[in-house]
């Protein structure tokens, strides 16, 4: 009879826990600050109805790999294994999106709220601040829901009590990690940001470095846009890719990968902005016969749009954008480019005709397949080894 039950139970167990396994990969919350008075001063069916628009407009910016563990109230407590090689810049805008979204938000409910009612009056007393450690989790399937446990899960949930504000001044923030940093390879980008250290009982000294989220949200509200739309295009060209959006944008802005797409024996990346490629780099692409092809990005947003301006040997330029449009649980890359000019940007009529329309759309579906391929390799081995 006992051999009966343990064996019924066991059956029901295996039912619902589907998985559990030791995990090296990125842990970050994100969480509203200033809700505890904003909730206990606001009428309770505004204050936690704007809590939810806030929560999903994060929610609705993650980016996969990343995925929700749990709600904490009024916080998000996201994990990720990344691709080994996906580009610490990728990772670490995929976290700073979120911020955005959640300003975004923020800014529209103030501008378009007529209620006078403490909730509304107040939201704009909102923030929020992100934390991000690199580590190792067990994690625990039991029905649709996904649980982390661990010592480095503790340290992240720690975390959120620390002294950044007093210590930095800095309200909105991003607090990552050491070992994310080292994780990530982000040094060139941290070393402009705040050093800050934080100090826990059986867990020991934590340093980090922190960085404005408003900063980051003014710039891309300042930034101008420069776009070569559909309805301008000279050659356009589309694709379609099994991997996310995150994917393909590493697969655009990280040099290694470029050179493969791009099927290029050398490269040199020139001016990048504080350790980040950002516009105003330069990528210059060394191919056959002494060929340099250098490519200027113009323009970015990411995970949506770049836009890059292609010099030739023959002092050729074109100027075109790419567009990544979320399709299911892939990306559709869309390839907008104008008609070639010369470097000072005036017409270019010899390289304006159709023998030319069709040489360069060849090369745009050569290179931008290859990019597809190669990010759906990824996406297909991420999958695989999530799945295992």
């Amino acid at each position: 009879m006992d051999n009966v039950f343990s064996i019924g139970c066991w059956h029901w167990y295996s039912l619902w826990v589907l998985r559990r396994a030791h995990i090296q990969g990125h842990l970050v919350i994100a969480d509203i600050s200033g809700y505890t008075r904003f909730l206990t001063e606001s009428e309770l069916e505004h204050a936690n109805g704007i809590l939810a628009d806030l929560l999903n407009s994060i929610v609705g910016a993650m980016q996969a790999p990343l995925a929700v563990s749990s709600i904490e109230g009024d916080a998000i407590f996201m994990y990720g294994e990344m691709a080994d090689d996906m580009a610490g810049q990728t990772i670490l805008e995929s976290v700073e999106l979120l911020y955005c979204a959640f300003a975004s938000a923020l800014e529209n409910m103030v501008l378009n709220t007529a209620c006078q009612c403490n909730a509304c009056v107040n939201i704009n007393s909102l923030g929020l601040k992100i934390v991000m450690h690199c580590g190792e989790y067990a994690s625990t399937t039991v029905g649709t829901m996904t649980t982390l446990s661990g010592p480095d899960v503790i340290a992240v949930h720690r975390l959120l009590k620390n002294r950044v504000v007093e210590d930095t001044g800095i309200a909105d923030y991003l607090l990552v990690t050491q070992a994310c940093v080292d994780d990530l390879g982000v040094e060139s980008i941290v070393k402009s940001w705040t050093p800050h250290t934080e100090e826990y009982e059986h867990i020991g000294r934590v340093d980090g470095y922190v960085s404005s989220l408003r900063d980051v949200f003014e710039f891309q509200q300042r930034q101008t846009e420069v776009k070569v739309l559909q309805s301008d295009a000279w050659a356009e060209a589309r694709f379609q890719s099994t991997a996310p959006p995150a994917v393909v944008w590493d697969h655009i802005i990280d040099p290694r990968k470029r050179m493969k797409w791009l099927n290029a024996y050398g490269m040199d990346v020139l001016d990048p902005t504080d350790g980040r490629v950002a516009p105003g780099t330069e990528f210059h692409c060394a191919h056959g016969d002494n060929e340099l092809v250098v490519f200027t990005i113009l323009d970015m947003r990411p995970y949506e749009y770049v836009t890059v301006l292609m010099q030739f040997t023959d002092e050729s330029t074109v100027k075109y954008t790419s567009y990544l449009i979320p399709s299911g649980r892939g990306t559709r890359i869309l390839h907008c480019a104008e008609a070639p000019t010369t470097i000072a940007g005036e017409p270019a009529p010899d390289f304006s005709g159709s023998e030319y329309l069709v040489g360069y759309t060849e090369m745009i579906e050569g290179a931008f397949g290859t990019l597809t391929e190669l990010a759906n390799d990824v996406a297909e081995t991420h999958a695989s080894a999530g799945s295992g």
